[in-house]
């Protein structure tokens, strides 16, 4: 508890009116602008270079993502899922991030499967430990690690020139 003292009360008084005075020389400066990252024109976002199936392009989605993340694949969802119920499904847990559905780009359905984004490890393990064969909707959803980084074009590279010094070795 505070101390009876009147002049505790005196300097707390006059503490809070320096603060509230506008005149008060050493006011903080106010905090900075949030990042705009809903901004497409944003150069400050690396490109994300994908390959498959020998194919690659340059995926802007993967920009929306936190970085560092943690991500999950969920498949086998019902096709009337939305995304706030995975997104209610998931955010259980307390580094959830985001929650994505895949739809089909030429008539707008569910692929069936999406994304969950979650910050923490053990909160990874625990979604998958949990989640996996749980009900949603009316199927049992697949919770596993996703492998999106294997796509990415620096690491289909890497993959490509180990493979060569092995068959170099052997010949």
């Amino acid at each position: 508890p505070p101390p009876s003292n009147s002049n505790y009360h005196a300097a707390a008084s006059t503490a809070s009116t320096a603060q509230h005075n506008t005149n008060y020389p050493h006011q903080p400066p106010p905090p900075p602008p949030p990042p705009n990252n809903n901004n497409p024109n944003n150069n400050n976002a690396k490109p994300h270079v994908r390959s498959a199936a020998g194919q690659t392009w340059s995926d802007p989605t993967l920009a929306q993502w936190p970085p560092n993340d943690f991500r999950l694949f969920v498949g086998n969802l019902a096709k009337d899922l939305k995304q706030h119920h995975l997104e209610q499904h998931f955010g259980k847990y307390p580094s959830f991030a985001m929650a994505r559905i895949m739809y089909n780009k030429v008539d707008g359905k569910s692929r069936g499967y999406g994304f969950v984004s979650v910050l923490d490890p053990k909160d990874c393990a625990k979604a998958i430990r949990e989640m996996d064969q749980s009900w949603l909707g009316s199927r049992p959803i697949k919770v596993k690690l996703s492998e999106w980084k294997d796509r990415e074009w620096k690491e289909v590279k890497k993959r490509g020139k180990v493979e060569r010094r092995k068959k170099k070795r052997f010949m």
